[in-house]
């Protein structure tokens, strides 16, 4: 089976082939998280195989540096690099995560939230 994939090079460096078949989401993203002077410049590689609502990365915030130059590669393989991470979704997880970001935005707004009697 043919698939799409990601080479990613970091200074003419492989670093992965990356690609999840033909269901789900694969990114190659160069971060740059600043705050109040400080900051965190980092490379990620990972994605989503829809699925198995299973989320992989083969790169994990690899540390970046001013110069560095990353590249990415698109080509249609049969195989791809192992993750190097595996984490499958997590029902109730994902529900804690929902009402957090829920009451959030609630208190963000000005709302209450108000809930039914069971």
């Amino acid at each position: 089976m043919h698939m799409r994939a990601f080479d990613v090079y970091l200074n003419r460096g492989k670093l992965c082939r990356a690609g999840i078949g033909n269901d789900g989401v694969v990114s190659t993203i160069v971060n740059w998280v600043t705050h109040k002077g400080s900051g965190d410049l980092f490379l990620e590689v990972g994605g989503l195989i829809s699925p198995r609502k299973e989320f992989v990365n083969w790169v994990h915030q690899k540390p970046l540096r001013v110069g560095d130059r990353v590249q990415v590669r698109i080509l249609e393989t049969e195989s791809v690099d192992k993750p190097t991470k595996r984490r499958s979704s997590d029902p109730a997880e994902e529900l804690k995560r929902k009402k957090r970001y829920v009451r959030m935005m609630a208190k963000e707004f000005g709302w209450k939230i108000q809930s039914q009697p069971k």
